[in-house]
């Protein structure tokens, strides 16, 4: 392998198109241009969410590195082994990662997106701060994927599809749906198919169909009609409807990575509106001007939040 070929600068001018004739012409004749090109058309081929390019290859290269021998044992290699190392760095230039089935635990940090092909081909998108698992042996005949955060699934029709939440699981045979677990708060919206849903705690069952959502906030369950035709947030933009303003603050939290003091106000109350991921100071207004709440960061950098009706009292 031509060291030349494999640094990562060189390769994301490669993909970038930014390479001389003659390197161009020099990399086509190398016997590493085919397994290369290879992986490019392939990442080609994915839809990339908005993520942290940099904390995406840092994690790359951890999961690399802790990867056990016993996994190692159950990769059929079809490439040199050099050329997942290749892959990341093609792909991170190109703004999305695709993942085989060499693993089976997902994280995303704080402004983090993550696409996840599972065995079967059906697809998970991560969201922020999120975390996924599942176990690969006999995939086929035991679908099953444990969810903590907010992820949207495209499954591939098969044996039945579960997804196991600490607020409640999710039950389906093929079909497009988003889901939300976090404490005290479990949310479905179904964008295709049927998904029957169940909240643990109160044992409540209820079956969602295209265009319904159903959450549970403290066991209560809550239903309403939608259009996306995808999540929002896909396409980076949160949004809400009829959401507790607690649900608000946490998206918030984990798309740009900063801290609330939010005692000073009634998280309880109702949110039904959007923000953008791409304008914190936009974000912030969009939610809180509305529902009169000011918002101040202190000495620690934390974004203290006040209810104008508090502040007229306390003057």
């Amino acid at each position: 392998m031509d060291k030349q070929f494999s640094k990562d600068s060189f390769l994301a001018r490669w993909v970038s198109g930014d390479l001389s004739s003659q390197e161009l012409e020099a990399f086509k004749k190398s016997e590493d241009f085919v397994v290369f090109n290879k992986i490019n058309e392939a990442s080609k081929k994915l839809e990339a969410p908005i993520f942290n390019a940099q904390g995406l290859f840092n994690k790359i290269q951890k999961q690399k590195s802790t990867k056990t021998s016993q996994e190692e044992t159950k990769v059929i290699r079809l490439i040199p082994s050099w050329a997942y190392g290749v892959a990341a760095s093609i792909v991170i230039a190109l703004g999305v990662f695709y993942f085989t089935n060499m693993q089976s635990e997902f994280n995303t940090e704080y402004s983090e997106q993550l696409a996840v092909v599972l065995p079967d081909q059906s697809k998970v998108e991560l969201n922020s701060n999120s975390h996924l698992y599942f176990k690969k042996l006999r995939w086929n005949s035991n679908r099953e994927v444990s969810l903590d955060g907010e992820a949207f699934f495209d499954v591939e029709k098969g044996s039945t599809f579960r997804v196991i939440t600490s607020e409640g699981t999710i039950e389906v045979l093929g079909t497009e749906f988003n889901v939300v677990s976090r404490d005290n708060y479990f949310e479905v919206l179904c964008h295709e198919g049927k998904v029957q849903v169940e909240n643990i705690d109160s044992g409540q069952r209820t079956v969602l169909t295209k265009g319904k959502a159903a959450r549970f906030v403290n066991n209560s369950l809550e239903s309403w009609d939608f259009n996306q035709l995808k999540p929002d947030w896909l396409s980076g933009e949160s949004t809400f409807k009829n959401a507790p303003l607690s649900q608000v603050i946490i998206d918030l939290e984990n798309k740009y990575n900063i801290n609330f003091d939010a005692s000073n106000i009634d998280k309880d109350k109702r949110f039904t509106g959007g923000f953008t991921h791409k304008d914190l100071n936009l974000a912030l207004k969009t939610v809180f001007t509305p529902m009169e709440i000011s918002f101040t960061v202190n000495e620690k950098n934390i974004i203290v939040l006040n209810s104008a009706h508090k502040i007229q009292r306390d003057k």
